[in-house]
């Protein structure tokens, strides 16, 4: 969002050319960026509320007046995992009720599948697992039995389809700003 965008200005001011980040990548218990569920994924806390406003998929009515009961220097990430995603769900439940999906998705998921499909199921099975960890799932999801798999990604295609929602999200705001701090020599 905004604040991203600003820290790149300020890069470009200071005459730096590189941002070296820490991995973007989803954080599980302990919100360790080097303990993540996906090499690959993004991780949806980046996701900008703002920007999601701004495409029409939430209010900023949405967001705008919650507690995050942070300070500047220290993030609550329980309360950013209990209020955050509620809002997330919001966004992705009006994108998915759309009558066609833009192609733009359609391209994404084609383009990543080869760890978005595995990633979907496995963040759906997470919920439907009360957050446990895969070790604690009943022995054939843990095991990969595949007619059990299949049976879940039946049951739970709406689910997979939000957590690959939020990194279609995710992504579109990642390369955005990719580009505009390449746009800047950064």
């Amino acid at each position: 969002g905004k604040p991203a965008h600003d820290f790149v200005d300020y890069l470009v001011e200071a005459g730096q050319s590189y941002w070296q980040l820490l991995p973007i990548c989803p954080t599980s218990y302990g919100d360790s960026p080097y303990q993540s569920f996906s090499t690959f994924a993004g991780n949806p806390y980046f996701i900008d509320l703002e920007q999601l406003a701004a495409d029409g998929w939430i209010e900023e009515s949405d967001f705008k007046d919650i507690d995050w009961e942070s300070e500047e220097d220290d993030i609550n990430y329980g309360v950013l995992y209990n209020k955050r995603y509620p809002i997330l769900r919001k966004a992705a439940k009006k994108f998915l009720s759309q009558e066609e999906y833009p192609k733009s998705y359609h391209d994404f998921c084609w383009f990543n599948g080869y760890w978005l499909e595995d990633y979907s199921l496995f963040m759906a099975l997470k919920d439907a697992n009360d957050g446990k960890t895969w070790q604690d799932w009943d022995p054939d999801l843990r095991n990969y039995d595949p007619h059990t798999i299949w049976n879940k990604k039946q049951e739970l295609h709406m689910e997979m389809h939000f957590w690959k929602v939020l990194q279609y999200f995710f992504f579109q705001q990642w390369y955005e700003l990719k580009e505009y701090a390449n746009e800047k020599g950064i």
